[in-house]
């Protein structure tokens, strides 16, 4: 697949509504930030998100506002690092991968409460 640039495309496209797992871009302008953010959130799906800026503020409240798995600042949402939990929210999963989370998906946690045992032995 050749890679894409979509303008401004009606936010009922399926291209806007539906996941694309390819080298595809929406591209969307707007003139507050919050509105953008807001806008972002505005999916079933969320895997990770990108956000190029140079305002700090503006990349932590994207952070700490956007609906996604992770949030990559000037980069685009593509990496992923085993030691990073990589996963996504709403319709994206609601697990997250790399060595240590998929571990925790995959065990059951369990725990041994004793008192009082002394020198008991069972075995």
């Amino acid at each position: 697949m050749e890679p894409m640039i979509l303008e401004d495309a009606p936010f009922d496209t399926d291209r806007r509504k539906e996941e694309i797992f390819g080298p595809v871009i929406l591209l969307y302008s707007y003139n507050d930030f919050k509105e953008a953010v807001m806008e972002a959130n505005n999916t079933h799906y969320s895997l990770q998100a990108g956000v190029f800026t140079c305002d700090l503020n503006k990349a932590f409240y994207a952070f700490q506002h956007i609906e996604a798995g992770g949030v990559c600042l000037n980069d685009s949402p593509s990496m992923c690092v085993d030691s990073q939990p990589y996963g996504g929210i709403k319709d994206s999963g609601i697990q997250r991968e790399g060595v240590k989370y998929a571990m925790d998906n995959m065990l059951e946690t369990k725990v041994l409460v004793m008192c009082n045992v002394g020198n008991a032995s069972y075995f």
